[in-house]
């Protein structure tokens, strides 16, 4: 990728700090106006840096000790793992975090021999979809709010996406058959549960006490980019019998804000000329 390097400006950590005490709305607009003015890369270029990157990735610490982690519930499962979703993966070609994510997702694909593995971010460009797709991915056209179904053992990848983006995918697999093979990498529950109402009955707030959830230790060697994650699965040996009719009564879906699918971007992590 040629002028890799020149293309991100990094920020000190100070300066960082300063920026997030900006408010949510002044900060969204810097972030997307910083996003749209990154100049565009070379697919060819970029595609050798990923892979690159992801040759490393699948050598780390931090992606073999989460593999062991999600071949622990496969195994309580009994059933393999067949398609992958990431959901708010980011723009990889143009920040850190985004980009050592994107090696994640491609480095499990190989390591299961994935074929079904569906992506979905309003802010791809055509050169980001056009690399996923020669990385053996398929981006979805539309915007489905979160609601995919698990018809088959489906690793569900939201990093750091919104509490309703969460919540939609859980409303979708609302079903006693269908939870199990839900294994959602996401923000902890019991982290993003802290600051809500006591009373809200939301399908997280409802699930929590029924799942089982993993931190994934965040020792990876670049920082800011797997921070807070957890593994969380549903066992059906841990679900209310599907007698229990006040449980699985399915909430009102929650409304995602195309704009809070952009991941927020940390302006420490921008720069990948490295």
């Amino acid at each position: 990728m040629s002028g890799a390097g020149n293309e991100f400006q990094v920020v000190t950590r100070k300066k960082w700090m300063a920026r997030k005490c900006l408010s949510r709305r002044n900060r969204h607009k810097s972030e997307s106006d910083y996003l749209n003015d990154c100049p565009d890369v070379n697919v060819d270029n970029f595609h050798s840096r990923l892979e690159r990157i992801c040759g490393e990735m699948s050598q780390s610490d931090y992606f073999i000790v989460a593999m062991e982690t999600l071949q622990q519930q496969l195994d309580a499962l009994k059933r393999p793992l067949e398609r992958i979703v990431c959901l708010g993966l980011g723009p990889f070609t143009r920040t850190q975090q985004a980009l050592h994510q994107t090696a994640f997702i491609v480095s499990t694909q190989r390591q299961y021999n994935i074929k079904e593995v569906f992506y979905y971010d309003p802010v791809f460009r055509d050169s980001e979809k056009e690399l996923l797709q020669r990385l053996n991915g398929t981006v979805m056209r539309e915007d489905c709010a979160g609601r995919h179904e698990a018809t088959v053992p489906t690793l569900y990848y939201l990093p750091h996406c919104p509490y309703a983006l969460m919540h939609n995918l859980l409303w979708c697999n609302w079903q006693f058959a269908s939870l199990p093979n839900v294994l959602l990498i996401s923000n902890s529950f019991e982290m993003v549960t802290l600051n809500r109402t006591k009373n809200t009955d939301d399908h997280i707030s409802r699930i929590t006490e029924h799942c089982t959830e993993i931190a994934l230790e965040d020792d990876y060697e670049q920082h800011n980019v797997f921070n807070d994650l957890s593994l969380h699965t549903f066992p059906s040996e841990k679900l209310p019998k599907v007698e229990d009719a006040a449980f699985w009564k399915r909430c009102v879906p929650l409304k995602v804000h195309e704009d809070e699918l952009i991941t927020e971007v940390d302006m420490a992590a921008l720069s990948i000329g490295s």
